[in-house]
């Protein structure tokens, strides 16, 4: 694991809704609001990279938030490790973790 277990800090992306174009509703990232959080354990979990008419390279990690870290949606984006990472689907509930667990959500990385 990079870094040492439950001293990293990661930054939660959030983006309201606004008006697009043909009447639909995208996120604004632009203007997200930004919340760090402290005391996350981030693990790499896997790349892969396809060589077809544009090279492309998708990489996944695992994020553990600390016990009463702020809740993470689908919709959200994480930033870390220099990078913006991707909500990979919806995030475990905190009960089924247990007492002294927190969320656990998985990220993707899309390139190229």
């Amino acid at each position: 694991m990079p870094g040492h277990i439950g001293r990293q800090t990661v930054v939660l992306l959030d983006a309201s809704l606004v008006a697009g174009d043909y009447n639909t509703q995208v996120r604004d990232w632009e203007h997200a609001t930004r919340t760090p959080v402290y005391g996350c354990t981030v693990d790499y979990a896997g790349s892969s990279e396809a060589k077809d008419a544009k090279d492309q390279t998708v990489t996944k990690a695992g994020l553990f938030m600390p016990r009463r870290a702020p809740r993470v949606s689908e919709w959200q984006r994480v930033e870390w490790d220099g990078r913006t990472w991707e909500v990979d689907g919806v995030p475990d509930d905190v009960q089924q973790a247990g007492p002294l667990s927190g969320q656990a959500v998985m990220l993707l990385e899309v390139a190229g």
